[in-house]
């Protein structure tokens, strides 16, 4: 039997017919009228804006006319020949792939648009319209649908989003005194967006301070509009060349290039994992090329960092961990794209123009950019791009093959430049890079590439620096010329656990060190013990200093609940330093928002020290807050953090917890502290708004809303949506509701009989506002504070009663006091 609000829009309603002895009430002559019942709900005649879902997939929201027909029960949803084909039904190959499978073939697709069954003309097709939930679910065989990708979005059905402004900003400060020493450094990123239309206006920067300098840094503002019809992108302003297949460089320009997003199962983009492991509260420090990413403070013990936003795929991120006693460390991760195999018959291309901004230049000479790249076939893609600038030219030409034991590139680079003194320099490089999943055996080369360059050879910023640095009369070998280059990511995974390496090494021509960052360890688990260790290895190129670490943690969990503290331990063994840790860590609240920890730890080797940290971070509905506390033999450190967003738009202002580049704003008149989703904080405020963070764009998004935590006066007509949003826009989500005060009664007639199960409830408007459950009681919302309660189970004099009711009488429900509970007698008659 169909739910309540769902229908078939087809030819026929189900059928079901009750027996009325089951019900209270339905013998000894007092049966009442349950023949409504034995029909599936109908829809009626109208337009109704719903989601549309083809076989379980989500398709997009669509406006659906339904139609009454003579003969039938329920109206009929109405369809045409170009809303099939949208839906993916192959319309013009029905009938021969219904004969092909020994099927009668169906009658032509009228002209116009019919209003019928759908299986008339498609074969076992059927709809099914749930109007209590706006969901229309066609079934249509897989024989007579087109293939489409898994996840694919048409375009029509891409939200542009709304006119709205975002700031995501974290916040820290941090305070050390050390030897008598006190160091006061502060952090504020900022990731702010204005939306305008199909345009989005972006800026990020930073502003930091410490004892030494203070200042606010910008890392780029830009203007960016997708374009579908060239599957592309547009980015103007301070902007990253993509480093695809040339070093990423930092331009005030344009650029136009294709964003695989608006691709079915294409990649949308690479981004590292930064591990390391910190001995008291730290303060992890990111940056790329010189710009600064990202700055947060860590707890003791192994950290792993995964949600940054690098800025272009050529440059390392070079990763400093202070920690309270203030040591330093330094390591690099290398960030480069992966093998570029293409599926056949795509392509990719960027074009870009401009002059470089790179904080290392202090002039900006113009810098044009193309690459192309098209897979040929299933084995070979085939790519190419140039680079030209003052007194400069490059060219790259190279191949991808797909072989059985991996994916594999191989490109060579011929560069020429003039510079002043030097004259004319020329020289290749040779890059091969290699990727390969073995799912058999859970062996994964993220990345695994070796370059090899000559003497001659320079990229487009390396020669703007050493034109800049002879201009200047500065020494030539200041400036870095690469000679070899070897990257590796490798993770291995068994069954209790996994083996990770990464590092980067790299020579140059004209220095005698070199630069190495290796990061190796293994993550496993015994019975309820889980233990990691790491092992890490880096040298500097200016000190030529080496320095190494191995670190071993293990956990265990203090009870048996899911919410069990963690007993940890960490030992660590530097070059001139010892270490061991033990602390206990764990999650507080309904939806996990408290983290907390607290840790001693003893230092053996320059001196002896010992040293208690602590720290918590909340995360709630508006803003995450964080605070930690290091005290040691002859130091102490505390940082304080916040960290969130703030969106403006048309209804007002909204604060969160967290935000991302592509965002949804919930809208739900009533609806303060119903949760969003299932994991985030994110609730919906006062004023009838919430945001859901973190959209995919171009894919289909379900979000959902939680009336667990919300008013009962209030309803959710409806508790989720999906929405295919844009990259970078702003999504607003309606979400109907019905407000009205809420009471539970418990009634009877006045003879002491039950009320019939099943009877409507109405309001003094003739509203149904309810109906009677078992034992005559009736959940009920109404507008009115004071009045009478129709019930009706027939269509006699004698099948109606009234329940006067006065909400300044009723007393809170026992079982939940924000609920209204009263007794109630239902006398007929007026």
């Amino acid at each position: 039997m169909l739910g309540s609000g769902e229908v078939l829009a087809a030819s026929s309603v189900e059928q079901v017919e009750f027996n009325p002895a089951f019900f209270q009430g339905g013998a000894a002559g007092k049966q009442f009228d349950i023949s409504r019942f034995n029909t599936g709900n109908v829809v009626l005649p109208g337009v109704f804006r719903s989601d549309v879902y083809i076989n379980g997939a989500w398709i997009g929201r669509e406006e659906l006319t339904f139609a009454a027909v003579d003969g039938q029960p329920s109206a009929q949803l109405c369809l045409d020949r170009s809303m099939l084909v949208k839906l993916g039904v192959d319309v013009d190959g029905i009938a021969q792939k219904a004969s092909q499978a020994g099927v009668v073939a169906p009658p032509p697709f009228p002209a116009k648009p019919f209003c019928a069954d759908i299986g008339i003309y498609v074969p076992d097709a059927s709809a099914t319209f749930d109007s209590g939930e706006s969901k229309l679910d066609i079934q249509v065989p897989q024989l007579y649908m087109t293939r489409m990708a898994r996840g694919y979005v048409s375009p029509e059905h891409w939200d542009d989003g709304i006119n709205a402004g975002f700031v995501r900003y974290n916040a820290n400060t941090y305070s050390s005194k050390s030897s008598g020493v006190t160091n006061n450094s502060g952090y504020l990123g900022l990731n702010s967006g204005l939306n305008l239309g199909e345009w989005n206006f972006r800026h990020n920067g930073a502003y930091s301070r410490d004892q030494e300098s203070a200042g606010y840094q910008s890392s780029a503002t830009y203007v960016q509009r997708g374009f579908s019809s060239l599957q592309s992108e547009f980015t103007g302003g301070e902007i990253y060349t993509s480093g695809e297949l040339f070093d990423s460089v930092r331009l005030r320009g344009v650029t136009l290039a294709t964003d695989d997003r608006m691709m079915p199962d294409s990649m949308t983009g690479y981004a590292p994992i930064v591990r390391g492991v910190a001995e008291t509260n730290a303060k992890v420090t990111i940056r790329q090329r010189g710009m600064l990413l990202d700055e947060i403070t860590v707890p003791p013990g192994p950290f792993v960092i995964e949600d940054l936003f690098p800025n272009g795929y050529g440059g390392d991120l070079e990763i400093t961990v202070t920690e309270a006693d203030g040591r330093r460390r330094q390591f690099i991760v290398p960030f480069a794209s992966n093998a570029h195999l293409l599926r056949p018959g795509y392509q990719r291309f960027s074009l870009s123009s401009g002059v470089m901004a790179d904080p290392g230049l202090s002039s900006h000479p113009w810098l044009m950019q193309g690459t192309y790249q098209r897979g040929l076939n299933n084995v070979i893609t085939a790519y190419t791009g140039g680079n030209t600038s003052q007194d400069y030219l490059s060219e790259l030409i190279g191949a991808a093959f797909n072989t059985p034991i991996g994916a594999v590139s191989l490109d060579v680079t011929a560069s020429q430049a003039s510079v002043p003194t030097l004259g004319a320099m020329q020289g290749q490089s040779l890059q091969v890079r290699y990727n390969k999943n073995f799912a058999e055996t859970g062996t994964n080369f993220a990345l695994g590439a070796f370059r090899y360059s000559t003497d001659g050879f320079l990229s487009p910023r390396d020669a703007a620096q050493l034109r800049e640095t002879v201009r200047e009369g500065g020494n030539v070998d200041d400036v870095g010329r690469l000679r070899e280059r070897f990257d590796i990511s490798l993770s291995q995974s068994f069954e209790r656990g996994s083996v990770f390496l990464t590092g980067s090494q790299q020579e140059y021509w004209n220095r005698q060190s070199s630069t190495v960052s290796f990061t190796a360890g293994y993550s496993g688990s015994w019975d309820r013990v889980s233990y990691t260790v790491t092992a890490q290895r880096s040298r500097d190129l200016v000190s030529n200093r080496s320095s190494n670490q191995i670190d071993l943690s293990f956990s265990i969990p203090i009870g048996r609940g899911a919410r069990s503290p963690m007993l940890s331990t960490t030992l660590s063994h530097g070059d001139t330093q010892d270490t061991a840790r033990t602390g206990v860590s764990g999650v507080l609240g309904e939806r996990n928002q408290i983290n907390y920890g607290a840790s001693t730890s003893y230092s053996s080797g320059n001196g002896s020290s010992k040293t208690t940290n602590a720290d918590v971070t909340y995360r709630g509905q508006n803003a995450e807050t964080s605070a930690s506390y290091s005290d040691g033999t002859g130091y102490r450190a505390a940082s304080l953090g916040v960290s969130g967003g703030v969106v403006v738009h048309s209804g007002g202002v909204i604060l969160a917890p967290e935000l991302g580049d592509t965002i949804g704003i919930v809208h739900a008149t009533g609806a303060e502290g119903a949760g969003i989703g299932s994991s985030s904080n994110a609730r919906v405020g006062a004023n009838g708004y919430g945001v859901v963070p973190y959209l995919v764009p171009y894919r289909s998004n379900s979000v959902e809303l939680d009336p667990k935590d919300m008013s009962q006066d209030v309803e959710l007509k409806t508790a989720s949506q999906n929405v295919a949003p844009k990259a970078g826009a702003v999504v607003m989500m309606g979400f109907d509701t019905s407000t009205g005060r809420a009471m539970l009664i418990n009634a009877v007639q006045a003879d002491g009989s039950p009320i019939p199960f099943g009877a409507d409830v109405f309001d003094e408007a003739g509203t149904g506002v309810g109906v009677v459950g078992q034992a005559g009681r009736m959940f009920v919302r109404t507008a009115q504070d004071k009045g009478e309660l129709t019930v009706r189970w027939g269509e006699g004099a004698d099948a109606v009663c009234r329940i006067p009711f006065d909400m300044s009488t009723v007393a809170p429900s026992p079982a939940n006091r924000s609920l209204a509970q009263m007794n109630g007698v239902c006398r007929r008659g007026a």
